[in-house]
């Protein structure tokens, strides 16, 4: 039941909200259509990280857009126009939002309006902010863990410790039941790390985790191949003719969150989706906009169209698993 505490979040206003949503869905091609606001935002409190995982373009440096942290002002802002609305806010997109000094203020202030959040960590920092995360009451909190012995775990999470890990993950397990989000950890499957894929149930039972998901890794080109795992099965990717990993999956011309969604950099730009890492189709900049004025404009009604009448010409489109 914990896993539908979302329920709590609904009201008349967002659930007709997301009956708008469901039909514009369906009928998207109609560029005179009014898009309706998102029921979620995903909203990066910053993209600075301090791992350096090799697939990862905040990681390794490879994001060609500025670095910086989110204004606490903007973020309420954002929040103001929208909480109508809004069902789920996603505190993450690149980098730590551990990092962000701030971070506990914007949980407490979408609690305080009614909406359900939730972030994703590498669990580095998270044990010595415990008393932020307690004060703040997140509904969940997302711990990616690569591994289960630091060879393995530092193989990709660069830069990271193991043990900081499994000690977030006995901090968060001693919170009382009542005050305790619901905690998934997620596991990106590697040829380096497959073998524990069998372990992970010992310590679920053993740190109180609610869900545990296996997850397939994201990679860029043919430098990476060395990284799948060699079972198919949690691999998103075959090779192509050339050797270049490409989907399994064939890309529909739908997809979900560019419309039931919207995602947010740390500095306001509003971006597709959360495949738009580096911010290379930017719709508009909420600091001058309001969110549903921007998915209102030509430019972003243009961009769902054509993810719904040619997805597999856009280049980020590529690489997801959006169904």
């Amino acid at each position: 039941m914990r896993a539908l505490n979302w329920i709590k979040y609904l009201t008349f206003t967002k659930l007709k909200n997301l009956i708008k949503l469901y039909f514009y869905f369906k009928r998207n091609k109609n560029l005179d259509l009014v898009l309706p606001h998102p029921s979620f935002i995903s909203f990066e409190p910053t993209n600075f990280c301090n791992l350096k995982c090799p697939a990862c373009p905040s990681g390794t440096g490879k994001l060609t857009r500025p670095k910086g942290y989110a204004d606490l002002n903007l973020f309420k802002k954002i929040i103001d126009e929208n909480k109508k609305y809004l069902i789920n806010l996603i505190l993450h997109f690149q980098g730590e939002p551990l990092l962000h000094k701030e971070l506990g203020e914007m949980i407490k202030y979408a609690n305080k309006n009614n909406i359900r959040t939730e972030f994703s960590t590498n669990a580095q920092v998270l044990s010595q902010n415990i008393k932020t995360i307690i004060d703040a009451k997140p509904d969940k909190i997302i711990i990616s863990l690569d591994g289960l012995t630091q060879d393995t775990y530092n193989k990709y999470r660069i830069n990271g410790d193991i043990n900081k890990g499994f000690k977030s993950l006995e901090v968060l397990s001693s919170i009382p039941k009542k005050l305790r989000p619901l905690i998934e950890l997620q596991f990106l499957v590697f040829k380096h790390n497959e073998k524990e894929i069998k372990e992970l149930k010992q310590l679920k039972k053993k740190y109180k985790i609610d869900r545990i998901v296996l997850k397939t890794a994201q990679i860029y080109g043919k430098e990476q191949l060395d990284l799948l795992p060699s079972n198919p099965r949690y691999s998103r990717y075959k090779n192509g003719s050339d050797g270049t990993p490409i989907l399994k999956n064939t890309i529909r011309n739908r997809c979900n969150r560019i419309v039931f969604g919207s995602v947010i950099t740390w500095d306001g730009k509003l971006v597709p989706c959360c495949f738009d890492k580096d911010a290379k189709h930017i719709m508009g900049d909420l600091t001058v906009s309001t969110l549903n004025e921007i998915r209102n404009e030509k430019a972003y009604k243009r961009f769902v169209k054509n993810v719904f009448s040619q997805r597999n010409k856009i280049e980020m489109c590529k690489n997801c698993t959006e169904a």
